[in-house]
């Protein structure tokens, strides 16, 4: 394709040409290897760098400048980019990584003409075009995340469109024109549901640092060949210029009940209308995102073995999402009923062609010489598959290979079981298509780009897990329960699995929203402010539920037949004193209500928690566990039991060595082992813990029989050369025990679990009225009989 004026060089444009090219065309506009290489070193960097002489240096510095190297005459400068110029910088190197040799150059201004016929000028932040495809990017961004209204550039944008459609078309000297694509790349910025819907009414495509970060990451590990692939999520279903109608011999049959055609293609082709859909993008249209991350190693490997002379006997794997062209040759030669011969015509179109299985295989010409694309690649394709028979395929090919990560297999299960009959299934496939929508949010809702993606190194804010997530919702009954051998409503139900998921998300997405509108530093610092952590999440989903039982009863409130507006509002309303506490707190208060909260007992003691700051405006509300636990929480006779249960354990302990001490003795055996150890505790399977324990312990190192564990007692106490020795304070019948025993040893197992709980205060554990008359129990029966 010629065009008019591509661009420019300073070397070979007088004053007067380069004039001319500012008043009637796009520019300055780069195409020689020479400059592109050199800008792309300059946006590549973090830093802007200037040299000035010595006497300005000073003034410098008090602008932000910082000296990187000083000269005798000259002083290096360097300063951190703008966080605009970074985003601008970022997207340009983008386009030069996928192979755009046409891109802007600084200060790149587009010249077109108005309807009353004045010229005009409008910057853009970055223009890249090919043959194939021209790219007009403005780039938006925040300092720290936050809303910010884009409908005056938005509307800017829309009414230039045509103006700059024409001005483009004009630089092109040829009746094929390429796709426009519009743009908007923004970071930071949480995006307004009206902005959305006045990008999608200018066709503008939405890019949030979320997709730049994977598409940055597919850039890496397959370098040019990523083109197609970033080309298929702006021009889905729109014909390719450059690929004309490959005609190629092929053979149809059907398999499972489904049609499918096997062929012999190349590189070059299949790269340009293939499309892998990664785990690390998530798409609107839900499409289960299976496929890993590519791995770049694998590709330099498989890219040597084809450089050394090596091919693939195997078929790459993918669905054609429309149905190819394919004619018959003639019938005298095709009278096989099961298969049938001909030609086909694959679709020309972007992301025609999902790769099921192969990915490796053929990206893997990703950086080969040209002339390895047109290598002979065998293709297994079928024909308008159902998404999840395509994903049960993928997951047929790969379940026993060490290379696929079974968490991913597992979220695969559940994410192609919607509907499925089993309950359990259907109810995890619904909570991971809830916390999807979640991610997905196209307003940058809380939950957006706040999971870490595979294989893209993770911000310090994608702490949270979709897994934890996943389990929150599942163990709160808010999406239902299992009822026998079918799936029960709950509260964010809807009429069908689709309207749940919408149901569901939107009343989530609003709940969040009011979390981190009450602090959005905090939220946005993860882990290091305990807010927007995995048992906060589950903490707050567990408080809806609460909090939706509570309205019910209180206030006679029927959720289940609320719009999700009302149903949010509510419940926004009733946990306000949580947000104003997340507002107002101190980090210490939040430090010390918060952290160190881990595993199911760490949701558990986050979720009283919250329903502790609930309690001080609604005093009756809270489960019996949560009851409990606030009059335990600050009861001073909890904190004598604790005292008394661990200096109980001592005793026990230093007891049953004391006289294992003054039956066996403590000289040495033959086995260099004290007599008391050996003869006194037989159990082989106890010494060796007791050492182990003991080697463990790196800072103060105590004798072996230190490290027995209350547990080991029963055993050693039974022990036949023990016993009579030992009967008398240990042989303790529990009320109710059954008479006639032996040894009536049960009770140690009681006191060794509450002892537990005095020993981890930390963690979420609390005695229930049983517990505490256990106790009494043993400091009437059992304590007065061990030495004071």
């Amino acid at each position: 394709m010629r065009r008019e004026t591509v661009g420019i060089s300073t070397k070979t444009n007088t004053a007067k040409n380069i004039k001319e090219i500012e008043l009637n065309s796009l520019f300055p506009l780069l195409y020689d290897e020479k400059s592109l290489v050199s800008l792309y070193r300059k946006k590549k960097s973090e830093y802007e760098y200037k040299s000035v002489s010595l006497a300005n240096v000073s003034d410098e510095i008090d602008k932000g400048w910082v000296i990187q190297r000083q000269g005798v005459r000259l002083t290096r400068l360097k300063r951190q980019k703008s966080h605009n110029q970074l985003l601008e910088d970022r997207t340009w190197c983008l386009l030069y990584s996928i192979g755009f040799r046409t891109i802007n150059g600084e200060n790149f201004k587009i010249s077109f003409q108005r309807e009353n016929g004045s010229i005009d000028k409008k910057q853009i932040d970055v223009y890249a075009e090919s043959e194939e495809a021209v790219f007009v990017i403005e780039c938006k961004s925040r300092e720290e995340r936050g809303r910010r209204s884009l409908q005056k550039d938005l509307g800017e944008t829309v009414s230039l469109q045509s103006d700059l459609r024409l001005a483009i078309y004009k630089h092109f000297n040829s009746s094929q024109k390429p796709k426009i694509i519009w743009v908007y790349v923004t970071k930071n910025i949480v995006w307004s549901q009206p902005d959305i819907r006045r990008a999608e009414s200018g066709n503008i495509n939405i890019v949030t640092e979320n997709e730049l970060r994977y598409y940055e990451a597919f850039v890496r590990h397959v370098g040019p060949a990523g083109k197609y692939q970033i080309l298929g999520e702006f021009l889905k279903g729109q014909k390719i210029p450059v690929l004309a109608d490959s005609r190629l011999p092929a053979i149809r049959g059907k398999v499972g009940g489904n049609t499918y055609y096997s062929f012999v293609t190349t590189p070059r082709n299949l790269l340009k209308i293939s499309y892998i859909n990664h785990q690390a993008l998530n798409h609107p249209d839900d499409r289960p995102a299976y496929q890993r991350m590519i791995s770049s190693s694998r590709l330099k490997e498989i890219g040597k073995f084809v450089e050394q002379g090596g091919f693939f006997p195997t078929n790459i794997i993918i669905n054609f999402s429309d149905s190819p062209r394919f004619d018959l040759i003639s019938s005298k030669e095709n009278s096989d009923q099961n298969i049938k011969f001909g030609w086909i015509t694959f679709p020309s179109k972007y992301r025609s062609a999902w790769v099921i299985d192969g990915q490796h295989r053929l990206y893997g010409f990703s950086y080969l010489d040209d002339k390895y694309l047109d290598q002979n690649l065998f293709v297994l394709a079928f024909e308008k598959m159902r998404i999840q028979k395509e994903a049960d395929l993928f997951l047929t090919i790969n379940h026993k290979q060490k290379s696929v990560p079974r968490s991913l297999l597992t979220t695969l299960l559940a994410d192609i079981r919607i509907g499925d009959s089993d309950p359990n299934t259907a109810l995890s496939a619904l909570a991971s298509a809830v916390v999807r929508a979640m991610n997905t949010d196209p307003t940058n809702g809380p939950f957006s780009d706040r999971f870490p993606k595979p294989n893209i190194p993770a911000e310090p804010n994608q702490n949270l897990t979709i897994s934890e997530v996943v389990k929150g919702l599942q163990r709160s009954g808010l999406l239902g329960k299992r009822v026998g051998n079918t799936l029960s409503n709950g509260p964010l139900s809807g009429a069908t699995d689709e309207a749940t998921i919408e149901r569901a998300s939107t009343i989530l997405i609003s709940y969040f929203e009011a979390v981190r509108d009450a602090n959005p530093i905090r939220w946005e610092a993860g882990r290091d402010a305990y807010i927007s952590v995995n048992p906060g999440i589950r903490a707050h989903i567990s408080v809806i539920g609460e909090a939706v039982k509570y309205l019910s009863y209180k206030k006679s409130l029927d959720f289940e037949l609320m719009k999700s507006e009302e149903f949010a509002e509510s419940i926004k309303t009733f946990c306000n004193p949580i947000f104003h506490y997340i507002k107002i707190a101190t980090d210490e208060d939040i430090h010390s209500k918060f952290s160190r909260k881990f595993g199911e007992g760490g949701v558990k003691e986050y979720f009283y928690c919250l329903m502790e700051i609930l309690t001080e405006k609604y005093s009756d509300f809270g489960t019996d566990d949560f009851q409990r636990w606030i009059k335990q929480k600050r009861s001073e006779e909890i904190d004598e039991v604790n005292q008394f249960l661990m200096k109980f354990a001592e005793r026990l302990t230093d007891y049953v060595i004391d006289t294992l001490k003054s039956v066996h003795g403590t000289h040495r055996l033959e086995s260099d082992e004290q007599a008391f150890w050996e003869n006194g505790v037989s159990s082989e399977r106890i010494r060796r813990n007791a050492y182990e324990a003991q080697q463990r312990d790196k800072i103060r190192r105590k004798p072996k029989e230190a490290y027995l564990n209350i547990v080991d007692l029963t055993e050693i106490v039974k022990q036949q050369n023990n016993w009579d020795h030992f009967e008398h304070v240990f042989k303790n019948p529990l009320p109710g025990e059954r008479a006639g025993q032996k040894y009536y040893l049960n009770w140690i197992q009681t006191f060794n679990e509450l002892r537990n709980i005095a020993a981890h205060q930390n963690q979420f554990r609390t005695y229930s009225d049983e517990d505490l008359e256990f106790v009494e129990w043993l400091r009437i029966t059992v304590d007065p009989k061990l030495p004071t």
